[in-house]
């Protein structure tokens, strides 16, 4: 008897706690669709037709998770969403679209994705496109902004890391024992552990840090995150009409102050976001405009749990995104992984 009520007692709290996840998942999930933007007139002539479209882009680029308490947890830059926002602009049948972005990078795959999907845009609705920070814009985010007619920043802003940075293989020789503790992992070595993996195929095991990488396996690597690297340059080379030598010897993977990127032509100007809109206003021969703007609502649901969650738990955290790509647009000192 007793065991039949331990038995229910715990069933009914298991149940009960199931339910309470599901029910928290649904609300983040609807939530998460709430906050995805629809464009509101912000400022300007309603009768207006010069219309520019302002899209605020915020954190690292990668595409979107299927984990949806992550979904609310972070800023993030995704493709996807981006192109949503797109076609709510089609349909506003807007004459130029400003890209305001704050953005250390992100992973190849989504940076190459967003790329592509501007610059289709400008082509089929033959629309300026300027991009604009007041913070960041690095690696992956300077990549997307190479399709713009021109870019701008804030005083203070920080411009540049055009580089592109593999995986850290960390190689522990011959470990004699690995703990967790309150201070963090401890390895200990000389020639005490060994490990056995299962896999199939010549460097299947690739970043396992119990073996020595091989010279091939090094300069495999180093050829892959040297192709996307000339793509890199050369699209900002391109786009900014700087020589590939300049960028690669002398403007290098380094990030610059916002009037030091000016000097350097990785930018048009330094400058406010207000007078970036008298800029556009008067350069465009506009004599009234309207500015439809993506503000986005955040969650309460997802602002609550937002505070209190840990930001180390390594099922929510944002550096693993970044790692299932084996090539990382984002500067190192910026990941915080």
């Amino acid at each position: 008897m007793v065991f039949f009520t331990v038995f229910f007692r715990t069933f009914g709290f298991l149940t009960a706690l199931l339910a309470f996840f599901i029910i928290i998942s649904l609300l983040l999930n609807l939530t998460n669709n709430l906050q995805k933007s629809e464009f509101t007139m912000t400022e300007g002539d309603q009768n207006s037709e010069n219309i520019i479209g302002v899209i605020n882009l915020d954190g690292p680029i990668f595409n979107n998770s299927s984990n949806v308490l992550e979904n609310n947890f972070y800023d993030y830059i995704d493709p996807e969403h981006i192109s949503l926002y797109l076609e709510e602009l089609k349909k506003l049948n807007v004459k130029i679209l400003l890209i305001k972005i704050n953005s250390p990078g992100g992973t190849v795959t989504a940076t190459s994705q967003l790329e592509n999907i501007f610059k289709n845009f400008k082509k089929e609705s033959k629309v300026k496109i300027y991009f604009f920070t007041n913070e960041i814009l690095a690696s992956g985010g300077y990549w997307i902004a190479t399709t713009a007619d021109e870019i701008f920043a804030s005083y203070g802003s920080t411009i540049g890391s055009i580089g592109v940075g593999g995986p850290s293989w960390y190689y522990y020789n011959t470990p004699l024992s690995v703990s967790s503790g309150l201070l963090g992992q401890t390895i200990e070595t000389e020639k005490g552990i060994e490990v056995f993996n299962q896999n199939a195929g010549q460097s299947k095991d690739l970043f396992n840090p119990f073996r020595k990488p091989k010279d091939q396996e090094i300069l495999h690597l180093q050829k892959i995150v040297d192709e996307i690297y000339e793509d890199f340059i050369t699209k900002v080379s391109k786009n900014r009409n700087i020589e590939i030598n300049t960028i690669r010897n002398n403007i290098g993977a380094l990030i610059y102050s916002s009037k030091q990127a000016k000097e350097k032509f990785l930018i048009d100007d330094v400058i406010t976001y207000s007078s970036l809109i008298k800029y556009i206003v008067k350069k465009n021969n506009y004599d009234d405009y309207k500015i439809y703007e993506n503000i986005t609502k955040k969650s309460l649901l997802g602002n609550f749990l937002a505070s209190y969650k840990n930001y180390n738990d390594a099922k929510f955290n944002i550096c693993n995104r970044f790692e299932m790509s084996i090539n990382v647009i984002t500067p190192l000192f910026l990941k915080e992984c």
